[in-house]
């Protein structure tokens, strides 16, 4: 699956991530056992006095099948919420990161091409994926070719807003 190298500052400043959220991006790769562990710091500076959280950071990568196993443990004693899918969480992290480094990346919307066939399609960022069909009566042929890339730059910047409202994390 393709995700671009976050760091993991970056991606708490985004979203409010669970464990279930954590072994999600864990499961498919997203993310390594550094994660798991940076995670469980992350918890415990917060104020967190979960024993396998503390136990976790003291971990390391000879102690990967406990930090897999702690993990999942977490994510089960987690009670269940509905209100976005952990791949909804990942997806908004890996597009808000390609976008605001997309000056570093070679083609930013080739980036956009390869999340949204990775993330399976998401029919929310169907706006700024460029091989997509124009939706909403615009027509691409009345405008020039960069007035097309401006405006899937402008669809992916109004995508990212909207989900900051709904992911706002409280500082």
């Amino acid at each position: 699956m393709y995700f671009p190298m976050v760091p993991s500052s970056f991606i708490y400043s985004c979203v409010k991530l669970c464990w279930r959220d954590v072994l999600w991006g864990y499961e498919r790769r997203l993310v390594g056992w550094e994660f798991v562990v940076e995670f469980a710091d992350f918890n415990v500076s917060g104020g967190s006095v979960e024993p396998l959280e503390i136990d976790l950071i003291c971990l390391g990568e000879i102690d990967i099948r406990e930090i897999e196993e702690k993990m999942y443990l977490l994510s089960e004693q987690e009670k269940e919420t509905l209100a976005f899918t952990s791949k909804q969480k990942w997806l908004f992290i890996a597009l808000k990161w390609l976008y605001e480094n997309q000056r570093h990346v070679v083609d930013p919307l080739g980036s956009v091409e390869l999340v949204y066939e990775d993330f399976d399609f998401p029919t929310e960022i169907e706006s700024f994926v460029r091989y997509m069909p124009a939706q909403g009566g615009y027509k691409p042929e009345e405008y020039t070719a960069q007035q097309n890339i401006d405006r899937l730059f402008c669809n992916w910047r109004e995508y990212l807003e909207r989900m900051a409202d709904v992911f706002k994390v409280a500082n």
